[in-house]
This record gives structure tokens, sequence and C-alpha cells, in this order.
């Protein structure tokens, strides 16, 4: 779950173990949507096989273009996950 505070200008991170984490002071301006997103907590293991299965599908699957547009926009942002 995350919440973020906008009072505090914090975020709050629960993970599904248990564990939870706080980011404050966030500077005025920083952009928070609510609603539309949701966190995919993946090592870098598993970013890798959903990496290879995209590319395997935009590849050799027939899919309707939306759903293509789709895994390309996606695509991208995967790969980021674990860059330095």
């Amino acid at each position: 779950m995350i919440q973020f505070d906008p009072d505090e200008r914090a975020i709050h991170v629960q993970f599904p173990g248990g564990e939870e984490i706080e980011i404050g002071g966030l500077p005025q301006g920083v952009a928070i949507e609510n609603g539309s997103q949701r966190a995919l907590f993946v090592d870098q293991a598993e970013a890798d096989t959903l990496g290879k299965m995209i590319d395997y599908i935009l590849q050799k699957v027939p899919i309707k273009p939306e759903s293509q547009e789709a895994l390309k926009a996606v695509r991208p942002r995967l790969e980021t996950l674990f860059r330095d």
C-alpha cells in the first residue's frame, strides 16, 4: 500500500511482508498522481523475464493494435527499473 500525506509532504509505503518505509520532505510541486497507477514490486530476474515475454509477444503473437501500443509503452519503463 502506498499513501501520500499532502500536509506532511510524505509518502508512506507498506510492503506485503509488513515492512514499512516513509519518504518525507518532498518539495512542493512534486507530481503525485492519485488513483490511476499501481506499483508492481519485482526483482531483477522477474523484470528480465517480463521483458522477454513482452518482446516475444510483440514479435510473435498477433494482438490488437491498442494492446501492442500498451506493451510498447510499458517496455521501456520496465527497462529502467534496475538501471544504475
